[in-house]
């Protein structure tokens, strides 16, 4: 049998962690007393990448800041338009505002910053977050 190949869904698997389907598993298993299985997350379990699904329906949005994290972060449409609003940590005003409504479409944002968003049509995103080395 082959090893080190692990096969899934990305909508089923990530039910657990808000559709975050590869990251840290192990610790969000312990922050959730989730019990951790190595062997059933495999090569989900990573502290280089995370890899959330997300699914969206007309109207949804984030009424609360996304705090900063210390990763940078990456969402791709694959279907639908949204707007994301960002702005400076602590800050009471909007800072820039980006559309993706094109298949393909993407935003990438750095760790100091905190993010909101609307769904203007059903949407699914693929967003992945890393730590930044420097250039």
């Amino acid at each position: 049998m082959i090893s080190g190949i692990t096969a899934g869904n990305a909508k089923d698997d990530g039910k657990e962690f808000r559709f975050w389907v590869v990251g840290e598993i192990e610790q969000w298993c312990k922050e959730n007393d989730i019990p951790f299985d190595r062997e059933g997350y495999g090569l989900r379990n990573s502290s280089d990448i995370e890899v959330k699904w997300g699914m969206y329906g007309k109207g949804s949005e984030r009424n609360i800041w996304a705090s900063c994290s210390d990763r940078t972060a990456m969402s791709i449409l694959l279907r639908g338009d949204c707007i994301f609003y960002f702005r400076e940590a602590g800050r009471n005003h909007r800072a820039r505002e980006v559309r993706v409504q094109r298949e393909g479409d993407y935003v990438i944002w750095n760790e100091d910053l905190e993010h909101t968003w609307k769904v203007l049509d059903d949407s699914v995103f693929l967003t992945l977050r890393w730590r930044q080395k420097p250039v």
